[in-house]
């Protein structure tokens, strides 16, 4: 068999950054499929078409009814299975580990030219993202949605491909009529009842990977959907505590313009402006007009 070192690391990575469900996922497609495929698969299918006979000496006859019986191995249609299984995974934390590191890259060059404010510390705790995709920003979680979808699809078409392709049972006898066999020719396949088990144990492995992602996006919609309502009501119904709470930047940004326009307030007599002032009480009205009264001084060049 391949070696499966470069997909392990893949894998785990993707496991670094998927929800619960994911992890659940990833540990069955791990154990369950790459390992036994491994492991045992090389053992059960080492000697499926040798041990493949046919009462005939005709040449050629073997051979044909062999490829008549199994147009695809099962092994090689797993291993096909896992690697376009894995494939959605491996492009999603392509993209996550591509973001990070844009991210950071980003945050770097920022802290370099920014000017240290009060409230610095702070706002960097808040964009501060964790692994799990659900307390990502909502693009990544659009992403990981999507390649749950994927993974939902290729599973439900390789069961169907299999089920079509190869059945529930490994048949001891095989009857072959096809050329240049003479006539009807009984084939004996090996391990037949061996090779069963192990095609309805992969199938029933590969339906409960296909339950776990509905699992997962039932899971992630909810999330989803929870996110854009807490998003809805935190900005409609915020605290006021939370507004007037000396982190808030917008009042520190306020308190930081309004001390400075104090100092500079008296070289600016000269110039009739219509600005409003706004009124000395704190309150979210006064908030606003604070900040329109910011942009009608800037916009006339007075600081």
């Amino acid at each position: 068999m391949a070696d499966w070192s470069i997909l392990g690391r893949f894998l785990a990575e993707v496991q670094n950054h998927s929800t619960v469900i994911g992890k659940i996922w990833l540990t069955v497609l791990l154990i369950f499929r790459i390992l036994l495929v491994t492991l045992v698969g090389d053992a059960v299918y080492s000697d499926e078409q040798s041990k493949f006979t046919c009462n005939t000496l005709q040449p050629g006859c073997n051979n044909v009814c062999y490829d008549t019986f199994a147009p695809v191995s099962h092994l090689r249609f797993w291993v096909f299975q896992i690697v376009l299984v894995s494939t959605p995974s491996i492009f999603y934390i392509v993209y996550v580990l591509h973001k990070i590191t844009k991210d950071d890259k980003l945050e770097k060059e920022k802290a370099q030219t920014e000017v240290k404010h009060p409230q610095g510390e702070y706002i960097r705790q808040l964009g501060r993202e964790g692994n799990d995709p659900t307390e990502l920003s909502s693009q990544v979680l659009l992403i990981y949605i999507l390649h749950v979808v994927l993974r939902s699809i290729l599973e439900i078409t390789f069961l169907v491909g299999q089920y079509y392709m190869f059945g529930f049972e490994v048949p001891h006898l095989y009857r072959c009529e096809t050329y240049p066999c003479p006539t009807r020719t009984d084939c004996f396949v090996s391990r037949a009842t061996e090779k069963t088990i192990f095609l309805n144990f992969m199938f029933s492995i590969s339906l409960g990977c296909f339950l776990l992602n509905v699992a997962e996006l039932h899971y992630l919609g909810w999330v989803y959907i929870f996110r854009m309502l807490c998003t809805a009501c935190f900005l409609c119904c915020r605290p006021e505590a939370e507004l007037y709470s000396p982190h808030n930047p917008l009042l520190l940004r306020l308190r930081h313009s309004m001390r400075g326009r104090l100092t500079r307030d008296s070289g600016a007599n000269h110039f009739h402006i219509h600005c409003r002032r706004p009124h000395t009480h704190i309150s979210r009205r006064s908030i606003q007009h604070s900040l329109a009264y910011m942009e009608c001084r800037k916009s006339h060049g007075i600081r």
